[in-house]
């Protein structure tokens, strides 16, 4: 008897069921190396072979799961921007709910970022590229609207500025779940004067004009 056709929102929803077995696979029977077709099949109750009908290989399941990590941080910044009305309050709550999203779950973190055997295929991911844009554009998003309102200078591009503060953001939780600091400060010690620090070398106007006068001598 022939198999009935999936609709789109039922391959869309198995899909999804399949990725958060992977990621309990990944996350607690010893990361990327445990992530096989028969461990992930086997944690979502399902046949050897069906992951071979929505992933192509494991590098295919695998850029999957790199996307639904990042969409997992762009979710932890939204939602921490809620309750905030200015730019200046958002761009702090965001920036303090990626560093601690990425120090609560450093295997998901590094799942990320650090993880990636084959970067050309992660590179040519649409999924994943999509889904690393969309989180970086919560920052960029941010900075535009504090463009507009005058909150913030607009000498710099909103996305030049958003990949700064990402770069001090991972900055931060790379050196802590590598265990790097090690000199007399903590995480916590450096949050706060990081992101003051970033916010009026990058979005001050009157910082930026002081320094090319400086420069210019």
């Amino acid at each position: 008897m022939a198999r009935k056709k999936q609709t789109d929102d039922q391959r869309a929803a198995r899909r999804e069921e399949i990725l958060d077995a992977a990621m309990h696979v990944f996350e607690t029977q010893g990361g990327i190396a445990a992530v096989s077709f028969r461990n992930v099949a086997a944690k979502a109750g399902i046949s050897y072979s069906a992951p071979y009908r929505y992933f192509t290989d494991k590098d295919d399941l695998l850029n999957a799961l790199r996307a639904r990590a990042f969409r997992w941080i762009e979710s932890e910044m939204k939602q921490a921007m809620k309750s905030k009305r200015s730019a200046t309050a958002k761009l702090e709550a965001l920036a303090r709910a990626y560093v601690t999203a990425g120090v609560s779950c450093p295997d998901r973190y590094e799942l990320m970022f650090f993880e990636l055997d084959n970067t050309d295929i992660a590179r040519n991911s649409l999924e994943l590229r999509a889904a690393k844009n969309d989180a970086l554009g919560v920052c960029t998003d941010v900075i535009i609207e504090g463009q507009e309102s005058g909150a913030f200078s607009d000498h710099l591009d909103p996305l030049v500025a958003s990949h700064l503060f990402w770069t001090g953001a991972h900055g931060l939780v790379s050196l802590e779940v590598s265990g790097q600091f090690v000199m007399g400060c903590t995480i916590d010690q450096l949050i706060a004067p990081l992101f003051q620090t970033l916010q009026s070398q990058i979005l001050n106007s009157e910082n930026q004009d002081s320094h090319t006068i400086a420069a210019n001598g």
